[in-house]
């Protein structure tokens, strides 16, 4: 039975939510070039966002204004054929599915780069309390929120039907174009103890905005992957209030040694925004999508049939880094030159316990990096002999999504090299930077996927700075290479799944003639919002391989008075 309108909404808004990308080694120019390796020699006001303890090393006041900007390129190339849809013939069909480019446009990028900003300004208060340090600035997560896998992708629809000779891309139901925007206004203080040991603290009201555009299901069981039954999705959602907290510490044990921790805790995101539709020509005519009861309604009235009312919840999780440097003095105990170990953890493996029997969430309010819990306060309503909805039928179910993640931990070591210049006994100095870094997968087998980077990468940073009496420049260049990484077969026995046998329906991907339970799949399934999740169709989309990695560009000033 084809059921119209909006079936697969949840899985738009879900990838609108998301930042796009898991974090990247740095925040600014001076820790990106040193691969992220800075929690302990962070100085200026870059430390609001990597440490908030090395804050306490400013004097005066200090202005920093850091940025880096980063390109992320991505390939992806499904492994298999075009399906034979029964309801319409193409050029495509039995043809091997073709690889999809990311072809970003990031609305205040500079072309293809978006710069993460890190902007603050730390105070000592005039020495009114002494050895407190405050600041206020914003950073912005290191990511690249970025997506346009739609190749120009024209999607039919009964006014349009298209040219059936242009194949859809296959990462269609993951992604067709997706921009996001997380900033993070931020507050912080620090605190020097002893001569050796410094405090910080911060906290953060972030805001997030975000646009997206996926191609879902039209109909419960499109498994042929028939585009006449596709429906196009338009989501736009934010969060104006994303509360936050990190705490650090920095400890001097000599004057050559220095550890340093840092934690940061989740952010918890509860978007709220409007998703809306195009049905595919396929799709039924005898239903339409639109608001529920006001009585129904989980997210807010005022939907309407153009657009729904929608929220999600998610997290960002909670992460901690620990680390040890080494500083190389010279006469009157001047920094020559020093080398940081870092190793950070991500908690991006957290996840709500779920009913085995239709595969809801346990506790409804449980949040988690790997499951995003989708709310779309719409129905379906059945057509009046004008095709015009007239009576509410049901309304979708409340689902979430599994993204398949994992914890990452990641080991990074970063140093300098001072060259003074001049005479004196505070000479200009050109400061070398360089860093390399290693972050462990964060995607479980079988769970790559374009909308989220979930690869391990290898990142290789130099820098440089040239630092006066009143200020200091930084610049910086660096590679995030990740290679070519394939999602094996989704099958039991490690071949592909594809649910279109002989048997002519879904058969699941275990060899037991049905879906396998959501907890044993490897890969994303399109959503069906009016199915529970136990009892979607297990028909993954990302068996193939992805080829990825990024460039940086980083610049930064700070001065101090």
């Amino acid at each position: 039975m084809k059921l119209g309108g909006l079936i697969a909404g949840g899985i738009l808004v879900s990838q609108a939510a998301h930042a796009g990308g898991l974090f990247l080694p740095g925040s600014g120019a001076t820790s990106t070039s040193r691969a992220g390796a800075a929690i302990t020699s962070a100085d200026d006001g870059e430390a609001l966002s990597v440490n908030p303890a090395g804050l306490a090393k400013t004097t005066g006041w200090t202005i920093t204004i850091s940025t880096a900007f980063i390109r992320y390129f991505m390939e992806f190339t499904r492994r298999g054929t075009y399906d034979d849809a029964s309801d319409i013939t193409s050029a495509y069909e039995g043809q091997p599915y073709g690889t999809v480019e990311n072809d970003p446009k990031p609305p205040l990028g500079i072309g293809k780069f978006q710069p993460i900003p890190v902007v603050a300004v730390v105070s000592d208060l005039g020495g009114k309390i002494c050895n407190l340090r405050v600041a206020a600035g914003l950073y912005a997560p290191s990511g690249y929120p970025f997506r346009d896998m739609s190749q120009g992708y024209k999607f039919p629809s009964a006014a349009d039907p298209g040219d059936p000779a242009i194949a859809p891309p296959p990462t269609r139901y993951d992604i067709l174009q997706q921009e996001s925007k997380l900033l993070l206004p931020t507050v912080a203080a620090s605190y020097r103890i002893l001569p050796t040991l410094d405090v910080g603290a911060r906290f953060t009201a972030g805001n997030l905005e975000s646009k997206s555009v996926v191609a879902v299901w039209g109909t419960p069981v499109n498994v042929t992957e028939s585009v006449r039954q596709d429906s196009l999705f338009t989501a736009e959602v934010k969060d104006s209030f994303i509360p936050a907290f990190g705490i650090g510490v920095n400890f001097r044990p000599t004057p050559n040694i220095e550890v340093g921790a840092v934690y940061n805790s989740p952010f918890v995101i509860r978007a709220k925004g409007t998703a809306q539709s195009v049905k595919g020509p396929g799709v039924s005519t005898n239903t339409s999508l639109g608001p529920v009861p006001d009585d129904m309604v989980s997210c807010a009235t005022g939907g309407t049939f153009e657009k729904q009312k929608a929220c999600i919840s998610l997290e960002l999780p909670q992460n901690a880094t620990i680390g040890a440097r080494y500083k190389f003095l010279g006469a009157n105990d001047t920094l020559k030159g020093d080398v940081e170990l870092n190793v950070n953890w991500e908690n991006w493996g957290s996840s709500c316990a779920h009913n085995k029997s239709d595969g809801s969430l346990v506790d409804p309010e449980c949040t988690s990096p790997t499951q995003y819990k989708i709310v779309i306060d719409s129905g379906l309503y059945m057509n009046d002999v004008n095709g015009n909805p007239d009576t509410f039928s049901q309304p979708l179910e409340k689902n979430f999504l599994n993204y398949g993640l994992k914890d990452t931990f990641s080991f990074r070591l970063g140093g300098s090299y001072h060259l003074p210049i001049g005479q004196g006994l505070a000479p200009n100095e050109v400061i070398l930077r360089a860093g390399i870094a290693y972050d462990t997968r964060a995607a479980k087998t079988g769970w790559l996927r374009t909308n989220l980077d979930g690869a391990a990468r290898t990142t290789l940073a130099v820098g440089g700075a040239y630092k006066a009496k009143r200020f200091q420049v930084n610049a910086g260049f660096g590679a995030i290479l990740e290679g070519s990484n394939t999602n094996p077969g989704a099958s039991s026995d490690g071949t592909d799944c594809n649910p279109t046998g002989a048997q002519g329906g879904p058969v699941g991907c275990g060899g037991t003639m049905k879906d396998r339970p959501i907890d044993q799949r490897q890969g994303p399934d399109p959503t069906n919002p009016l199915l529970q999740p136990a009892f979607q169709t297990e028909n993954p989309y990302n068996q193939g391989t992805i080829k990825s990695h990024y460039i940086l560009f980083m610049l930064g000033f700070s001065t101090w008075f």
